[in-house]
């Protein structure tokens, strides 16, 4: 009986705080619900913009090196719709290094430029602007080729910037920096035969 009695007064309660209370918790359950919405419309729509990037930049790669027009225009799409995309930065790389091979140095320079500093992932950042300084070895404009190399961020490009600043040292005519440079990545080349015999024989050849 006790039960009975607890478990109306319980009732009671609680209909009680649905009478006074219901207009706030309908409200509320309607915010609950209304930033679901919103946020399964972000992430859906951040999906779609993700798959747009990547079946651009697949287009971008498939497309034949002599099409260039075409590559800069969806390249520029890219760059300006998806830019918060790893996809943006990777055609910027992609497009710097077809203009590079292509001898067009001033807009391949600029388009490096783009990809190190906007580019999404420091992987291709540290690669733009590895291509960005042998770019600039190609002009003969070696002060900017060392400011290119020395800005390469990436761990794992830091035997390649040291091998590459060793070639600008020489390029300069600095045998004791260009020495110094290539000593420090062979010994991170040590257990790789053919690169670290590729760097050997630059060493070899400054003498001692």
């Amino acid at each position: 009986m006790a039960v009975d009695i607890d478990d109306n007064e319980q009732n009671e309660k609680l209909r009680d705080i649905w009478i006074n209370y219901k207009n706030f918790i309908l409200i509320g359950l309607g915010l609950l619900l209304a930033v679901y919405i919103g946020f399964t419309f972000l992430v859906n729509q951040e999906t779609k913009r993700n798959e747009m990037a990547s079946q651009l930049y697949q287009e971008i790669l498939i497309e034949k090196s002599e099409n260039l027009e075409n590559i800069q225009l969806k390249t520029n799409s890219l760059k300006k719709d998806h830019l918060h995309t790893p996809y943006a930065g990777r055609a910027s790389l992609h497009l710097g290094q077809l203009l590079a091979k292509s001898n067009k140095y001033e807009e391949s320079i600029n388009e490096l430029k783009w990809a190190s500093d906007k580019a999404r992932e420091v992987s291709i950042q540290s690669l733009a602007s590895y291509t960005l300084a042998l770019t600039y070895i190609a002009i003969k404009d070696y002060k900017n080729a060392k400011i290119a190399a020395e800005s390469i961020a990436s761990n794992g490009f830091k035997a390649l910037k040291m091998d590459l600043m060793g070639d600008i040292y020489l390029l300069e005519g600095n045998v004791d920096k260009a020495k110094e440079a290539f000593t420090t990545a062979l010994e991170f080349y040590k257990d790789k035969n053919e690169l670290a015999q590729v760097i050997q024989t630059k060493i070899d050849a400054l003498g001692k």
